[in-house]
């Protein structure tokens, strides 16, 4: 009995010190979860097939919404195109992606990213996450034909 009374509770240190690490593990594990679902508007574009006669700018440029299972264009004039899309996640192999290209002309040099991460959402779009830049890629036919940046500029 006189032990139990001697026995001391936990240190003030641990009560500070135990859920600091606990939010420390659970914020890198939410930093390294992409949240890609959301409202997107262009940016800029990263990549103009030569062929293409279409150039995208800021005012011609659709705006998106990804959600967990689809894909909105919001298209300039106001409508809508939804597009169904599982968004499988995949690394982007660097050999692959360029394999992707045409030509060699212009060409992104993704090495320097550390995260690359691929969302295959049906046979003509892509979309791709670099660190912390959002791509959305039009690769009909695995032919690369534009990849445009876009900023989120609204959470689902």
């Amino acid at each position: 009995m006189k032990s139990l009374l001697k026995e001391k509770g936990p240190r003030l240190w641990m009560f500070i010190l135990v859920p600091i690490i606990c939010l420390g593990i659970f914020g890198g594990c939410a930093a390294n979860d992409d949240d890609i679902n959301g409202y997107y508007e262009y940016e800029e574009t990263i990549y103009h097939n030569p062929a293409s006669s279409y150039l995208v700018t800021k005012d011609n440029a659709d705006d998106y919404i990804i959600a967990d299972d689809y894909l909105t264009i919001v298209h300039t004039d106001g409508t809508e195109e939804q597009i169904p899309a599982s968004f499988a996640k995949s690394e982007v192999d660097e050999e692959a992606f360029v394999a992707l290209f045409q030509f060699e002309i212009g060409v992104p040099d993704i090495s320097a990213f550390k995260q690359r991460h691929q969302y295959s959402i049906n046979e003509q779009y892509r979309l791709y996450v670099m660190d912390d830049e959002v791509w959305l890629a039009q690769c009909p036919g695995d032919t690369m034909w534009g990849i445009y940046q876009l900023t989120k500029i609204e959470d689902n």
